[in-house]
């Protein structure tokens, strides 16, 4: 069986080089699109801890060393409500637990907010830290755990299909379930964006409320993204735990003097009063992972009056401090989730920028090299295969192209085994039945004589009908002798025998000699 030419190495490295070339830049494509977009999922083995002190703040008294202001408990058996000077530190641990898969994930966070130390009267007090000095001011001022379900893509709740939304608000083991929950929360999504479009939900109120973009900061190297979120009043004391009871400490009743007094109220009058909350909030976020490098609050809790709305006007302005804080996470938590968003990033940035970037230049230079080759090297003819097998014709053609085909001056070469000069001025006819042979006159005399090159003198034409023929009497130059002696067409044949020196004897013999030879 025949085979096709064989290429060359060097034939194939253009080709070769094309097709690797095409390869990496397929690569450099696919790679930001489809491989690091495994990577922009909530890692399942988060595990994050946060500590925020409260900060001082302008136009709320009190120092640095106590920057907050709380309401002092133990003066609701007092006449008259307290507030006291405190410094307090927010610590909350967010890690992942079960159910987790590859499509979600879900926190479980545990925040505690807890009194370091805070004034009664001219004295600084600072409890214990497990809260037994008393039971109106313990070390513990509030505490939660929530549970959430999310989407590792999208961050956003994904409760159905077993996921879980619920809180815990006491020292039992009852949560409250909150299926309606929308919004961030804990994490923002790979790839944030600088718009008003992300909604975040505040655990204390049960709200959803939107994020507003406002600029980038830098904080501990990493640059972030600064949004901003205002959480409206909200009566906490419409809020159930998980017996569908108030929550315990939001509301109070309390003799119009225990509150101050109010023009035409009587001192031992008693006023009902609720917990009310608003928050400003303000987000630090890692672009590229979604970490929140760092959060401030600032949490406004104030008891107001429930009267009506005819009532005087310092009753409906009136306004019990319950908490006035600003946190914010510590220098040691900004470091810490700062390094965390760092090796989140790294991957996201070398598979997703920098290795398409190499692959590709090199995928370019692949390709250019793979033309350069082609056009380089040219069309080439390539050599016949040695194993062909062999073609009995082959040697008849190339014979008969011999014969007629001439050299680059015109020189006509005989087939093998045709006689010197027979191929002289013979052009080429692929039908050789039609051509004419020439004739010579070598004494240049008229006739032709036998041995002269001319075929016809060394054996005789045969005609159609088998009998000899003589050569053709019209061709110039040539005679055919009218002997007197000779017979004429149809007369009888005399029976005379004549010898062979007779002339007319000769002539008919020969009736191609001269006369008289």
């Amino acid at each position: 069986m025949a085979t096709g030419p064989r290429m060359s190495a060097r034939d194939l490295a253009g080709p070769v080089a094309i097709f690797l070339g095409a390869l990496l830049l397929v690569a450099a494509i696919a790679l930001p699109l489809y491989y690091v977009g495994t990577l922009k999922k909530t890692p399942m083995d988060l595990d994050i801890t946060s500590v925020s002190d409260s900060q001082a703040q302008q136009g709320v008294s009190g120092s640095d060393a106590l920057p907050a202001k709380i309401f002092n408990r133990c003066s609701l058996e007092g006449p008259r409500a307290e507030v006291s000077d405190a410094h307090l530190t927010d610590q909350q641990r967010v890690l992942v637990v079960d159910p987790a898969d590859a499509d979600k994930v879900t926190f479980q966070a545990g925040n505690s907010v807890r009194i370091d130390s805070y004034t009664d009267g001219d004295e600084t007090v600072t409890p214990p830290a497990d809260g037994a000095d008393s039971g109106c001011m313990s070390s513990l001022l509030t505490a939660t755990r929530d549970r959430i379900t999310t989407n590792r893509e999208t961050a956003e709740p994904q409760i159905s299909g077993g996921g879980q939304s619920e809180v815990q608000v006491d020292a039992g083991e009852n949560s409250v379930s909150l299926p309606d929950r929308k919004g961030l929360q804990y994490r923002f999504p790979f790839g944030v964006e600088k718009n008003d479009s992300y909604l975040y939900f505040d655990l204390p109120t049960r709200t959803t409320n939107p994020l507003t973009f406002v600029d980038e900061q830098e904080i501990q190297g990493v640059k972030t993204y600064h949004f901003t979120q205002e959480v409206p009043e909200m009566d906490l004391s419409t809020l159930t735990d998980a017996n569908d009871q108030q929550l315990a400490g939001t509301s109070i009743d309390q003799p119009a003097g225990w509150y101050g007094g109010f023009p035409g109220s009587r001192n031992n009058d008693r006023l009902p009063a609720s917990l009310i909350q608003k928050t400003t909030r303000d987000l630090y976020v890692d672009p590229v992972s979604g970490t929140i490098i760092n959060e401030r609050e600032h949490v406004q809790q104030y008891f107001k009056l429930n009267v009506s709305e005819d009532s005087p006007q310092e009753m409906l302005d009136y306004k019990l401090t319950a908490l006035d804080v600003v946190f914010s996470y510590n220098q040691s938590t900004q470091e810490q989730l700062a390094s965390d968003a760092k090796s989140l990033d790294d991957p996201i940035k070398l598979w997703g920028r920098w290795i398409p970037i190499v692959i590709g230049i090199l995928g370019v230079l692949l390709l250019a090299a793979g033309v350069w080759l082609l056009l380089r090297g040219g069309p080439k003819t390539p050599a016949p295969a040695t194993d062909s097998p062999y073609d009995p014709n082959e040697q008849q053609r190339t014979d008969l192209i011999g014969q007629y085909r001439g050299d680059d001056r015109g020189n006509v070469y005989p087939a093998a085994g045709a006689p010197m000069g027979s191929h002289e001025q013979q052009p080429y006819d692929p039908d050789q039945t039609r051509q004419i042979p020439a004739v010579r006159d070598d004494r240049g005399d008229g006739f032709a004589e036998v041995g002269d090159h001319y075929p016809y003198m060394d054996q005789q034409r045969i005609g159609d009908d088998g009998s000899a023929q003589q050569p053709p009497t019209g061709d110039p130059g040539w005679t055919t002798p009218q002997q007197s002696g000779a017979p004429q067409s149809g007369a009888p044949q005399s029976d005379v025998p004549q010898s062979q020196d007779d002339p007319l004897r000769r002539n008919r013999d020969e009736p191609w000699r001269r006369p008289g030879e």
